[in-house]
């Protein structure tokens, strides 16, 4: 699937530290979003593309409007 990125939120974590919640809207009209936490191994992929209006492709809904934070994410030229 193809989005872009709409908006990032910081949160304060409950393990410590601070998390991302990345919201996105989808080329099929819908919204998506998930969740981002730097001291995971899958931040690193993420990190360069965490710009809002950054549009990916290779996203997987891992349940309802909930983004599988592991897809193999790539930007769309």
């Amino acid at each position: 699937m193809k989005a872009t990125l709409t908006k990032i939120e910081k949160r304060p974590s409950r393990y410590g530290g601070f998390f991302f919640y990345a919201f996105f809207k989808a080329d099929n009209g819908k919204t998506y979003y998930t969740c981002l936490y730097p001291k995971m191994r899958n931040y690193v992929h993420w990190k360069p593309y965490m710009k809002e209006g950054t549009k990916l492709k290779n996203l997987r809904v891992k349940k309802g409007r909930l983004l599988d934070a592991d897809s193999p994410i790539e930007e769309v030229n």
